[in-house]
């Protein structure tokens, strides 16, 4: 019997239920993936290019390592519609690939070629039906001299992808010192600016970080210069770390700036600017002398008046070091520390990507990746084999407003080791939509709950990449408040594939995230569309 009041109580109840499951399912599938057919593999993806919205192509490896050849493949509205056969010549003569790029809404191949005394680059362009137009176009050329090693060429893109620019490395012998050299050029192949200049220290001290294109066709190039060890020992140490040097070479001269954190050393970083004529470098950094990263950094800098806007520093706390450390770690640390020792650290980040958003302010994503090579000797045989484990752990993200200011420092979990491969289901792809950034990463399953929250308990389980434990990851974090959310996105079971987010590809400019699958000679190609 129920008593008076009970079902206007039960209705309500009801209601609450049913609110908090239409919710719940807004929340879980506010992004969809529209997947493809699984289809059988037609060779070795080696990396996805993002054209227009609903297309792209797919450039792979076919056949053996001496019989093999390059392949490109247009797909619309995940749909195959056309394929053509890289060709691999430049003036009559074979050339080598270098890489390929969506150059003002065309695929494209850029090829080298050492020949008569210069290392020479081409630019292939090609058609619709996916066949070579006319001749490959030379963009630049270095001079091989015996005093210096065969260097390379590289590719850089603007982020509004209306230039590019060809760089080139060239590592000096003895004393010699190293040479760099740049063309840029817009999507119409108009030269915009070019150099070649000697780096200005010791090559042996000396190591070039990254190039950057900004969207108005700058070019910039950052270079970590190393003091003299002891004993006149010659080694690229972070304990001899002297400077950090920016070089921007424009129209008018090259413009050589020091980056000065007030002593601080810095780890990793990476540079961006925006169509304001800002420009930002922004990374990780430590303490000089000492091994480890101590916090996130920045600085700004407007190019119109070379004045530096702002600059901060995020130093990590010892409770955000030790997040996900076990009890071991953590007394292992206690005990270093009762001895004198360095305090916690944090080690082997790599600066990932830097985003500038719509208002100025600035997400920045690190990652841990480290190599560890273990060896064994056959006692009986004294064979030794050595075993590589590939370690891709924890992410760092973090966000600096408008005025300069950090807002927040979040810490996505993860540790995912595999074994003589390089590692190709780990690591993640990243996006910024909707005021939130988003991590997609393989997971273990038992880091979820049945409902797919993540358990958010000490204990971590590896990523596995099995059938049964598999799944993959979604976290976000909230750009105003910094609180995250992590929980299942979908599992091996629901794709019959197994993620790759290195194969990953973000196109802001369309809104659409590509993501590739594979398991076994199949594979699987899904469009996430986030752009609101």
């Amino acid at each position: 019997m129920i008593a008076k009041g009970e079902p206007h109580f039960m209705k309500y109840c009801f209601v609450l239920f049913i609110t908090f499951c239409l919710q719940h399912t807004v929340d879980a599938q506010s992004y969809t993936i529209e997947w493809s057919e699984m289809e059988r593999s037609k060779g070795k993806l080696i990396y996805l290019l993002p054209n227009k919205a609903n297309e792209f192509f797919a450039l792979r490896w076919t056949g053996g390592r001496l019989l093999g050849s390059y392949q490109v493949s247009k797909h619309e509205n995940l749909k195959l519609t056309g394929s053509g056969r890289i060709r691999l010549i430049a003036e009559e003569s074979m050339a080598n690939f270098e890489g390929a790029r969506v150059i003002g809404g065309k695929f494209v191949v850029f090829l080298s070629d050492r020949r008569e005394g210069k290392n020479h680059f081409y630019m292939q362009e090609y058609d619709d039906e996916l066949k070579p137009v006319a001749e490959p176009i030379k963009l630049a050329s270095y001079s091989l001299d015996r005093k210096r090693a065969k260097g390379w060429f590289d590719v850089k893109l603007s982020a509004n992808k209306k230039y590019f620019g060809v760089v080139w490395e060239v590592p000096g012998r003895k004393e010699e010192r190293d040479l760099y050299g740049f063309k840029i050029y817009d999507n119409e192949l108009n030269l915009i600016n070019d150099g070649e200049y000697p780096l200005p220290f010791d090559p042996n001290l000396s190591v070039i970080h990254s190039h950057h294109i900004s969207n108005s066709g700058d070019y910039f190039l950052s270079l970590t210069e190393y003091e003299e060890g002891e004993k006149r020992t010659f080694l690229r140490n972070r304990l001899n770390y002297k400077a950090l040097h920016i070089y921007h070479i424009a129209e008018d001269g090259l413009q050589d700036y020091t980056l000065d954190l007030d002593g601080k050393r810095v780890e990793a970083m990476a540079m961006t600017s925006d169509d304001k004529g800002v420009f930002t470098i922004t990374g990780i950094y430590g303490k000089m002398k000492e091994s480890g990263v101590s916090g996130v950094f920045h600085q700004r800098v407007d190019l119109n008046t070379e004045q530096k806007l702002d600059e901060g520093f995020k130093e990590f706390s010892d409770e955000f070091i030790v997040q996900g450390w076990t009890d071991r770690e953590k007394k292992r640390q206690e005990r270093r520390e009762d001895r004198g020792k360095e305090d916690a650290q944090l080690y082997n980040y790599k600066m990932r990507e830097a985003t500038i958003l719509d208002d100025g302010s600035i997400v920045g994503t690190m990652e841990q990746y480290y190599v560890q090579v273990r060896t064994y000797t056959d006692t009986r045989s004294g064979q030794t084999s050595s075993t590589y484990y590939y370690y891709y752990n924890d992410i760092i993200a973090y966000k600096i407003n408008a005025e300069g200011a950090f807002d927040w420092v979040e810490k996505v979990r993860k540790y995912q080791v595999s074994t003589n491969d390089g590692g190709p289901f780990s690591s993640y792809e990243s996006f910024v939509d909707n005021g939130k950034v988003y991590f997609i990463f393989n997971d273990n399953v038992r880091n979820y709950s049945e409902d797919g929250e993540f358990s958010d308990n000490d204990k971590l389980y590896t990523a596995n990449y099995g059938r049964r434990k598999n799944v993959v990851a979604l976290a976000e974090i909230d750009m105003e408040t910094g609180e995250m959310k992590r929980r299942t996105f979908f599992d091996r079971t629901e794709i019959d594939a197994l993620a790759v987010p290195k194969l990953f590809d973000v196109n802001y400019s369309t809104g659409e995230m590509i993501l590739y699958s594979i398991w076994g000679r199949k594979e699987k190609i899904g469009v996430l569309r986030f752009k609101k």
